[in-house]
């Protein structure tokens, strides 16, 4: 996993964005990355994600 810290910030402020795990899922997915680089390389990061629903709701 090696990615600049432009790629860390726009990574880390779409998760902090997403409204569920699928969607993290998705941005983990366009950066390469795995569960486990999540994991290992941005563990703040994983507090987040465990806060969030498995779907996103429906918009209202």
């Amino acid at each position: 996993m090696l990615l600049s810290q432009r790629e860390c910030s726009a990574m880390a402020l779409a998760i902090f964005s997403a409204r569920s795990r699928a969607e993290v899922t998705n941005i983990l997915d366009r950066h390469d990355l795995s569960d486990d680089d999540l994991l290992t390389g941005f563990p703040d990061l994983v507090n987040v994600v465990q806060e969030l629903p498995d779907e996103s709701l429906p918009d209202a």
